[in-house]
């Protein structure tokens, strides 16, 4: 006959005494501790044995408790966060870039007649300017150490060049002039070494090596009534580059690009021929344009195939690859934006600049002289200056904002040019527009998705323009000047990148237009006929590439905290 289990009879007993169901015996201790009347004063239990063990069991308790009473007592020391590792940012890359960049460019040119002693010359500097697009590919190799060993290659469209368009029409036939010239970067590539840094989810870094592009030089300068010239050449020449930027780990595999590169190409030249009026006598000789020297300032993301491994870069774009669009939308940022800022900034800008004059004699003079003068040029420059604004959360990812800033600026159309007809005169130019400063007052709206703001701006803009110009052909000689205060518009977008809860990197486009200048003009003639009139120009704009740092002031909270969902 089989044993009757321990509890069995007891259970039974229970239940009869008290008429409750137990399913399990653990509940027995229970009931003695804390007392079934019925079931014990009936000897329903052991008592004495079961007092017994449970005498064993707080014993080993109080043993376990010191053990037990460590582990709580330090949860520092057990759940304590490992450190996370930095990005290592070894492996293979593409991507792309866009960018905008300029310079002083230098050009000449020299023809030669057989009628002795005949010849034609000039010189002409103006500012080039243009925006870059293009790929880019490349490998970095992180040292133990964080230093970080690459090489990269890109290759870039171009609209980098120097123009210059002058027309005069006039009733005197020596002012007659027309000039069509221009000298460019058509594309470019790069091969170069990088050498970086890897602090945490940014890799500042410097970079040199060898370019190479399309060069072209191009002209029909008609510069005087006297004489007509035509040169054209595109060749492909080799050079140098150096530059420095950063890298800045969004996702696993997605990085963002600001970076700055100076390209250096060697002149490029060709023949050119003419004709010298009055008669049609044959000039020949050649043109170039002297050794480029351009500044680009550029943005770009980049997609790594091995990812920058570290637990401090986020997934926020997995969900938008993964086809989950709502869950990319409603992922919450990072960082509360909300509050003021302040910080610096500096980049490059360009356009082109439009300039009309108009002057007739009095008239009392002895002789009607009447003419008119249109001309175009590029502007580049560099621009730097700080930035000061405050964010608030309308949402947890809409973001509204307001901002001002004020730059110095080097963006200045630019043509000089003199031309030396021997035997017949000359023709000769100097005409410069700066936008010696400016300011934007801004609304900002942006998208916050995790580290990242994206926002659009737009709102009013006003600076201080210079303008001075001096121009001389055979006998006559006319000028104008001033400086000018003036207003207009700004719009552009951009991103802001959180490094901490205080610190942010920034790169963003702006388009600032102003309001033209416009004044006197005055000149005279040969023989001494004076002129007066007056000059005016179209509007004054700059299309800005920057990059910069903001210090966010006050408590970093969580965006949940400053608006709702």
């Amino acid at each position: 006959m089989a044993p009757e289990p321990r509890f069995s009879g007891r259970l039974s007993r229970h239940q009869e005494l008290c008429g409750e169901k137990v399913t399990t015996a653990l509940f027995l201790p229970i009931e003695v501790l804390v007392g079934c009347r019925a079931c014990y004063f009936s000897g329903g239990y052991d008592r004495e044995s079961v007092l017994k063990k449970y005498v064993l069991s707080a014993a080993l308790m109080l043993l376990s408790t010191p053990v037990l009473a460590a582990d709580l007592s330090s949860p520092a020391e057990t759940d304590a966060p490992q450190a996370k590792p930095l990005p290592r940012w070894t492996g293979f890359y593409l991507g792309f870039t866009r960018g905008f960049g300029g310079g002083v460019l230098d050009s000449g040119m020299g023809l030669l007649s057989a009628t002795p002693g005949v010849t034609v010359g000039g010189t002409a500097t103006n500012r080039a300017s243009g925006f870059t697009a293009g790929g880019v590919a490349g490998y970095n190799y992180q040292l133990s150490n964080y230093f970080v060993l690459g090489a990269e290659t890109d290759l870039q469209w171009s609209d980098i060049r120097a123009s210059s368009q002058f027309s005069r029409w006039a009733n005197y036939p020596g002012f007659l002039a027309n000039s069509d010239s221009g000298a460019g970067l058509n594309w470019y590539g790069t091969v170069r070494g990088r050498v970086g840094y890897s602090i945490g989810r940014v890799m500042p870094y410097v970079t040199g090596g060898l370019v190479y592009g399309q060069l072209e030089a191009k002209g029909t300068p008609f510069p005087g009534a006297n004489s007509l010239s035509l040169g054209s050449v595109t060749e492909t020449r080799t050079g140098w580059t150096m530059g420095a930027g950063a890298d800045i780990a969004i996702t696993k595999n997605l990085s963002a690009r600001s970076e700055y590169l100076f390209l250096s190409l060697p002149s490029v030249g060709g023949s050119a021929v003419g004709a010298l009026q009055p008669g049609g006598v044959p000039l020949a000789g050649s043109f170039g344009a002297y050794p480029y020297g351009v500044h680009t300032v550029r943005g770009g993301l980049n997609y790594r195939f091995a990812g920058v491994t570290d637990d401090e870069t986020t997934e926020q774009l997995a969900p938008l690859l993964n086809g989950d669009l709502n869950g990319f939308l409603t992922a919450l940022p990072a960082r509360d934006w909300s509050g003021f800022y302040i910080g610096a900034n500096a980049g490059y800008g360009g356009d082109v600049l439009r300039e009309y004059s108009s002057l007739v004699s009095s008239a009392t003079a002895p002789q009607s002289v009447g003419l008119s003068t249109y001309g175009a040029n590029r502007t580049g420059g560099f621009v730097g200056g700080a930035q000061v604004g405050y964010n608030y959360h309308l949402t947890k990812h809409f973001v509204l904002g307001a901002e001002t800033d004020a730059q110095w600026s080097g963006v200045t159309a630019q043509n000089e040019s003199n031309v030396l007809e021997s035997g017949y005169g000359g023709v000769s130019n100097n005409d410069r527009t700066t936008l010696e400063w400016f300011g934007t007052s801004r609304a900002r709206l942006g998208f916050a998705q995790r580290e990242m703001l994206a926002y659009i701006t737009g709102g009013v803009a006003y600076g201080q323009i210079n303008h001075w110009a001096m121009q001389g052909q055979g006998g006559g000689l006319f000028g104008n000047g001033a400086s000018y205060m003036r207003a207009g518009w700004a719009a552009g977008a951009g991103a802001d990148y959180a490094m901490t809860s205080d610190l942010s990197l920034r790169a963003e486009y702006l388009y600032v237009s102003l309001a033209g200048v416009s004044g006197v003009s005055t000149g005279v003639v040969t023989p001494n006929v004076p002129l007066i009139g007056q000059f005016s120009t179209g509007s004054v704009s700059s299309n800005i590439m920057r990059v910069g740092v903001n210090w966010k002031f006050g408590q970093a909270e969580e965006p949940s905290a400053t608006a709702e969902k």
